[in-house]
This record gives structure tokens, C-alpha cells and sequence, in this order.
């Protein structure tokens, strides 16, 4: 009887451990574990793609029309250091005390540039 019980209990263990999602730890920064385990696969390649590939930096264009949310940006972060999520749409931060845009890519880009990434 002992035996069974061990041994279901470790088919048990077996078998969540095959169905858990594995992600890199950063994404943690941003996303919640309910958060990543909620998503598929595809969806976890583009935000650890992201985490090297979602940010890039501009100058702020000269005419500006709308007001964009500031951020303190120190070093190089990525955008889980900067506790942001990537969303469906670009995103764009005015870097505080200065004269430059943070950009933040979207899923549809970051997924393009993945596959394109994949086909090379």
C-alpha cells in the first residue's frame, strides 16, 4: 500500500511538472506566474525574445503633439527592469530630463521580427 501511494504521488509530480510552463525568471518582473502559466508557448517566445529585442531609444520629434507619460531610465534596462508588459501596441515613454523616446515594441512586432529572426 505504502508503494502505490508513493508511487502515485510521484506519477503525480510527474505529470504537473510535464504540464507547467517554463519561462525565464525576468518575465516575473512584469508578468505574474498566473499570468505565464495562462499563456501558450508562442506567446512566452516573444516575450522572452522581447526581454533582449523590445526597447530601442529616439529623439523626441521636434513638433509635439501629444504628452507622453515620462520614465526614469537608468543604464540599459530591458522592459521587465522596468516593470512594463508588452502590449498590442507600440508604446512610447518620454525619458525624464531629456530629449529622447523610449520605445517599447508591440507583440505583432516582436513577433515579425522573430520569425523573420527564425527564417535567416
Amino acid at each position: 500500500m505504502k508503494n502505490i501511494f508513493i508511487l502515485s504521488v510521484l506519477f503525480l509530480f510527474i505529470v504537473f511538472k510535464g504540464f507547467s510552463q517554463n519561462y525565464n525568471p525576468q518575465l516575473l518582473k512584469s508578468y505574474t506566474k498566473k499570468e505565464l502559466n495562462e499563456m501558450d508557448k508562442s506567446m512566452l517566445d516573444i516575450l522572452e525574445y522581447g526581454i533582449q529585442n523590445a526597447i530601442f531609444y529616439a529623439d523626441l520629434p521636434n513638433e509635439k503633439t501629444v504628452q507622453l507619460k515620462e520614465i526614469v531610465v537608468s543604464g540599459t534596462p530591458n522592459f521587465t527592469e522596468l516593470e512594463l508588459k508588452i502590449t498590442n501596441e507600440n508604446q512610447y515613454f518620454q525619458i525624464k530630463g531629456t530629449n529622447k523616446m523610449l520605445v517599447v515594441k508591440s507583440q505583432y512586432v516582436l513577433k515579425n521580427e522573430l520569425i523573420n529572426r527564425n527564417k535567416n
